[in-house]
């Protein structure tokens, strides 16, 4: 690629990723908000602080659930979509264990893009129809989309090197790690 399409699409990609969310922000702003204004969330989000308005949020909150929609099954698509084309394309491989060995490193992936995912598609869409989660279940789940994957993907990686195997095979033979 040349430099000016590359500037072009970094240019875009940031124009595009802080507009969308400066008008939902800024359609949630103006909401008359008369009740507690304690959120009990690990992070501001958008449902969490239109919840806390005392009109009826559902023209604040469609728009919002379109654009969290169109970007988050948007970036699904695609990735599913790159995924089906290394299906295919490891279907072509003649040796089963060559389709063996790259299943195994796609299988890893599929688990992280799931576990990110699925609890964000939960929260969006059962906010947004009407079911309530408990405060508590809503916590477990917006950590395990945000925490997790990245913990998981660099434990994956971390143990599919040959050093590191050999360094925890040493160490659990040797009884070194203590358990208590």
């Amino acid at each position: 690629m040349i430099n000016r399409n590359v500037l072009i699409l970094i240019l875009g990609s940031w124009v595009l990723s802080l507009v969308g969310p400066l008008m939902i922000v800024i359609r949630a702003y103006p909401l008359p908000y008369c009740a507690e204004n304690t959120i009990i969330h690990c992070y501001c989000d958008h449902v969490s602080i239109t919840t806390l308005a005392c009109t009826n949020r559902a023209l604040y909150s469609v728009p919002a659930l379109i654009y969290a929609v169109v970007v988050l099954m948007g970036s699904f698509a695609i990735t599913v979509f790159s995924y089906c084309s290394i299906f295919v394309a490891v279907m072509r491989i003649s040796s089963t264990r060559g389709r063996m060995k790259t299943f195994s490193t796609c299988s890893p992936q599929l688990i992280i893009i799931v576990l990110y995912f699925l609890p964000r598609c939960f929260i969006y869409l059962f906010d947004n129809i009407g079911i309530k989660f408990s405060t508590d279940l809503r916590l477990v789940l917006d950590m395990m989309y945000t925490l997790l994957p990245p913990m998981i993907n660099s434990l994956i990686y971390c143990l599919r090197t040959e050093e590191v195997k050999t360094v925890l095979r040493s160490l659990l033979q040797n009884k070194q790690i203590g358990i208590p």
